[in-house]
């Protein structure tokens, strides 16, 4: 019996925060306050796709299509817990944070997540 592959969805994440990394260092240069609100930006965007591409893609084929809905369900609760989470925890825990370069990060990684996976499913 044959089934489709899962798709290398992890790719598109390792790709994404390596070009993070490399957004940083070079902010780096620049500001390290805005570096490191880049790089938080991106991390609290990044984790929780991550989180959710695990549940998303945990089953496969047409017979576990039950289980396919509910572990996108949680996968996607837990990613919005997760990234509510990472505001409330970067605001708190860190006094200096460039919103604008933290939310710009954050914001960003979304069509780079989306051109990524895009390419990699093709």
């Amino acid at each position: 019996m044959t089934t489709i592959p899962k798709p290398p969805v992890y790719l598109a994440s390792l790709i994404q925060l390596i070009a993070l990394i490399i957004v940083s260092v070079v902010v780096f240069w620049f500001d390290t306050i805005i570096a490191c609100s880049v790089f938080l930006g991106g991390l609290n965007q990044l984790l929780p796709q991550v989180w959710f591409a695990y549940f998303a893609f945990k089953h496969v084929g047409a017979n576990q299509t039950h289980s396919i809905v509910s572990s996108m369900y949680r996968g996607e609760t837990g990613k919005v817990l997760l990234a509510a989470t990472g505001f409330i925890a970067v605001f708190v825990l860190f006094e200096q944070v460039n919103i604008i370069g933290f939310m710009f990060a954050f914001v960003g990684m979304i069509p780079l997540q989306l051109f990524l996976v895009a390419k990699i499913v093709k």
